[in-house]
């Protein structure tokens, strides 16, 4: 019930900023504590999806200045219709207050905008740290990072099976506003998780592409891991080359193998079979090869000419020839 409560006061905070502030999409306050600190500039930057790490890719805006009360705001004409990533940053006003903040404090916060919702800062300790928001994919990529935060502190046992098995399984199941599920995405490219649960899940990856082509989601969102994707099934496609290569390889090493041993058991064979002639046959086949007749071999042997005609089939069939051209080539 305490809990609801708490719900419902932050709502009706949200919808008194909503009214209070009009056309601004986002609010709120820095924690002024000097003059100094009105100085500051607190700017607003468009961030690539795809990129969100590399502060190349970040698109400035535009900057206001921080009020006396530490009140800061940003116009709904800035933000685009659709979800997007936005940053905003306290500027620093020198390079050693940018070293304090950088190491002290985190003066930045990201988060998803449209110019129809709106997100409003609470002054605090830090900046950005406390807000509320109307955004579903912003609600949702809270729950995201509060997820990863079991992750941020990782040690030298760190399972990296684990973290895949767990983080893919949220972002799939759990994730149900395809931009956050992108962010998640980028997050294990970022672990060097996405490539190995890619190999073994395309069909996962590659239905996802479908949805986001298919819906309203902006086209730039969504490239990173289309190319992400072609590159992978690229690097499978030269992978299943390769192997087949090695395989044709192997198959021919193979059937060449067959073959020379087919051919050395069939003369093998052959040798056997040419061995050995009778005494007699021997002699026909030694006549016959000097040029005698079968009628000539009768009378130089004493035998009939049937005979002779029977010992010469019994010759061309052990050394498999089938006329008396081939018994002379041999």
């Amino acid at each position: 019930m305490k809990e609801e409560h708490k719900n419902y006061i932050i709502s009706i905070a949200l919808l008194l900023c909503t009214i209070s502030y009009g056309r601004h999409s986002v609010s709120g306050y820095i924690n002024v504590k000097t003059q100094n600190d009105q100085n500051q500039k607190v700017s607003l930057s468009r961030i690539d999806p795809s990129e969100q790490s590399d502060s190349n890719n970040e698109q400035f805006i535009a900057s206001t200045s921080i009020g006396e009360d530490g009140f800061f705001a940003f116009d709904q004409n800035l933000f685009k219709s659709q979800d997007h990533i936005y940053k905003i940053q306290l500027n620093p006003l020198s390079i050693k207050e940018k070293k304090i903040l950088s190491d002290k404090v985190k003066h930045f916060k990201l988060f998803i905008l449209s110019k129809k919702d709106t997100i409003h800062f609470y002054k605090g300790s830090e900046p950005f740290v406390d807000y509320t928001t109307n955004n579903s994919a912003e609600l949702e990529w809270q729950k995201l990072r509060k997820f990863e935060t079991k992750y941020e502190n990782l040690t030298t046992d760190f399972d990296p099976k684990q973290y895949l098995m767990e983080t893919k399984g949220y972002v799939k199941d759990s994730l149900q506003i395809l931009l956050v599920k992108l962010i998640g995405i980028k997050r294990l490219d970022d672990q060097n998780l996405l490539e190995k649960d890619v190999k073994k899940n395309p069909d996962y990856y590659l239905n996802l592409l479908k949805e986001l082509k298919t819906s309203d989601i902006n086209p730039e969102f969504y490239i990173y891991l289309e190319n992400r994707l072609t590159s992978i099934n690229q690097d499978l496609t030269n992978q299943k080359y390769t192997l087949s290569l090695w395989g044709n390889g192997i198959a021919l090493l193979i059937i060449i193998g067959l073959c020379l041993f087919y051919l050395k058991s069939r003369r093998k064979n052959l040798k056997i079979i040419t061995i050995p002639l009778s005494k007699q046959e021997e002699v026909v086949k030694n006549l016959i090869a000097s040029g005698k007749s079968n009628k000539e071999i009768a009378n130089e042997l004493f035998i009939s000419l049937s005979t002779v005609k029977t010992h010469i089939t019994n010759i061309y069939s052990k050394l498999n020839i089938s006329n008396r051209k081939e018994l002379l080539q041999r």
